[in-house]
């Protein structure tokens, strides 16, 4: 079975690997989220399973490959769920982008995995190259959203102003995202909110 290096997992070739690999990654998302990183393991990950060790060996060689793939998983989904809150329903360009940063600052699940993987497993991309290829990934497809974004809020920035300005959009957001614990009130998140679209359309204006 041929695996690929940049992940250093298997790729199942059947239905029930395929289905076998999808039980794995959920078993070590449960895990990952009632134990931490500090106690995750591929041991741990197949008790949770209920499957033998080896079995999660064959799909992934180490703990760090299931989290690599956990990593990659979380920024898609949550990547697309953010492309969908921007892209549909009525509105300006300016209210889409306010309901974009209203789910990214206040979805409690959002912020809960955005805490796990960003903070807890990220930290430790310095350490292994599986994680540090994984967050890369991450960062590659968050500057590309919010480059999509400032192309339809003011279409005539160059894409190196839009490149510039998508990695200060993450920057920001990140940075409120590290202070909102410390807000009490649905209030509070809504301005945090309000405040951080205000904050990029006044980033694109200065463009």
């Amino acid at each position: 079975m041929k695996k690929n290096p940049d992940t250093d997992l298997a790729a199942p070739p059947t239905e029930k690997g395929a289905t076998r690999r999808e039980e794995i990654l959920e078993a070590a998302s449960l895990l990952l989220l009632e134990e931490g990183y500090a106690r995750f393991s591929a041991r741990g990950v197949a008790a949770r399973a209920g499957m033998r060790l080896s079995h999660v060996q064959y799909y992934f060689q180490s703990p760090a490959a299931i989290l690599a793939e956990l990593l990659d998983r979380f920024v898609h989904r949550y990547g697309d769920e953010i492309v969908s809150w921007f892209t549909t329903g009525n509105g300006t360009p300016e209210e889409r982008l306010y309901r974009s940063l209203d789910y990214l600052l206040n979805d409690e699940v959002y912020r809960r995995d955005c805490g796990l993987f960003m903070i807890e497993v990220a930290g430790f991309a310095a350490r292994d190259k599986l994680i540090a290829a994984a967050l890369a990934r991450y960062y590659e497809i968050y500057f590309s959203l919010f480059s999509d974004m400032a192309k339809a809020l003011k279409p005539s920035l160059t894409a190196r102003d839009r490149a510039r300005r998508a990695r200060q959009c993450v920057a920001l957001i990140e940075g409120m995202s590290m202070t909102r614990p410390h807000m009490g009130t649905m209030g509070d998140a809504d301005f945090n909110a309000r405040e951080a679209t205000r904050a990029i359309l006044r980033l694109l204006a200065d463009s």
